[in-house]
C-alpha cells in the first residue's frame, strides 16, 4: 500500500522535519557466521567434510596392515529471496522537508538487516545439544560448562568461539560480576569495566567472545519467558550469500509516486549441530 500525504495524520512539513525512525538492533549473526559466497552458475553450495582416522601401534620387520578408509559426508545448502519495498507517492515527497529517499532507505535497510539476523538466530535451538532452564537466569557457570563441553567432546569443537545472548540475559552476568556476594567476589580489575561500560561486544568469559543481539526472540511457555541464546564456533552455521541486499528506487508514472525497495538471496544454515550449545534461558525484562 502506497505511502501518502494523508498517512502524515500529524500534519505537514513541522512535522516531518523532526521526525525519528524506528530503529533495529544490530544484525549480528552475519558477523558471525561463516560466509560463503554461491559461485556464479550454482543454485546450491556443496559443503564436504571429511571423516577421522585412527592411527595404531606398529612392530618393527613387520608390515602395516592397518590401512584406514578415508570417509567423506557433506551437505548442500541453498539460498532463497527475501526483501520489502515501499512507495513514496509524488504528492508525499513535496511535503517532507528531509529527504524521502534517505529516510525510506534507511526504513527498508534496517528492517532487511533485522530479517537476515533473526533468520540466524532461529537456528540456535536446533543445536544437537544444550541447556534447557528457561526459568533459570543466566550466570557464570553455563558459560563455563557450554565451553567445557565444546572443547572436551570426541569431536572437539575448533575456536573461536563466540556466544550471543539477549542483553536480558546478559544482566544476569553482569549483576554477578559486579554485586559481590559473600560467597563470590571478582576484583576490581574485572568488575570496574563491567560497571563503567556494561558490554560492548569486545568482551570475553572463558576465552568466549560475547555478545548482545536484542532481535533474540522469546518462546514464552504459561508464565515462563525464556529465550535461546547460545554458544558456538562460527563453523557451526553458514551464512550463504547469493547476491547482497541491493536497494533500487524506480518511478511509476501512473501511481504517481517512488518504489524504494530492498532485496537479498541468501540462506542461513546450519553446517555442524555439534559445534554448539543452545541456552534457553530466562529473559524477563530486569527491573533491579
Amino acid at each position: 500500500m502506497p505511502t501518502t500525504a494523508s498517512d502524515l495524520a500529524a500534519g505537514q512539513i513541522a512535522f516531518v522535519a523532526a521526525a525519528r525512525f524506528t530503529y533495529e538492533h544490530q544484525a549480528v549473526c552475519t558477523n558471525l557466521f561463516t560466509k560463503k559466497v554461491l559461485s556464479k552458475g550454482n543454485k546450491s553450495q556443496y559443503i564436504p567434510k571429511f571423516g577421522s582416522a585412527v592411527a595404531a601401534d606398529l612392530v618393527d620387520g613387520l608390515d602395516m596392515t592397518n590401512e584406514q578408509s578415508l570417509t567423506i559426508t557433506g551437505t548442500t545448502h541453498t539460498t532463497d529471496e527475501a526483501g520489502l519495498k515501499v512507495i513514496i507517492t509524488k504528492k508525499l515527497r513535496n511535503q517532507l522537508d528531509a529527504d524521502a529517499y534517505a529516510a525510506a532507505g534507511k526504513v527498508v535497510g534496517n528492517a532487511m538487516g533485522k530479517k537476515i539476523d533473526q533468520d540466524g538466530l532461529s537456528l540456535f535451538s536446533g543445536l544437537d545439544s544444550g541447556f534447557t532452564a528457561a526459568a533459570t537466569v543466566l550466570v557464570l557457570g553455563y558459560l563455563a560448562a557450554g565451553n567445557a563441553q565444546l572443547q572436551g567432546q570426541s569431536e572437539p569443537v575448533p575456536p573461536p568461539y563466540v556466544g550471543v545472548f539477549h542483553p536480558y540475559q546478559l544482566n544476569g552476568i553482569v549483576d554477578q560480576l559486579t554485586v559481590p556476594s559473600s560467597t563470590l567476589t571478582f576484583p576490581d580489575s574485572l568488575s570496574l569495566p563491567l560497571l563503567r561500560n556494561y558490554w560492548k561486544g569486545q568482551d570475553k568469559l572463558y576465552g568466549t567472545q560475547i555478545f548482545a543481539d536484542g532481535n533474540i526472540q522469546n518462546n514464552t511457555s504459561g508464565t515462563t519467558t525464556g529465550a535461546n541464546g547460545a554458544m558456538f564456533s562460527p563453523m557451526a552455521f553458514i551464512y550463504l550469500v547469493g547476491w547482497e541486499p541491493e536497494n533500487w528506487v524506480v518511478e511509476d508514472n501512473s501511481l504517481r509516486g517512488w518504489e524504494i525497495g530492498i532485496v537479498a538471496d541468501y540462506g542461513m544454515v546450519e553446517e555442524d549441530g555439534s559445534y554448539g550449545r543452545f541456552l534457553n534461558m530466562d529473559n524477563t525484562a530486569p527491573t533491579a
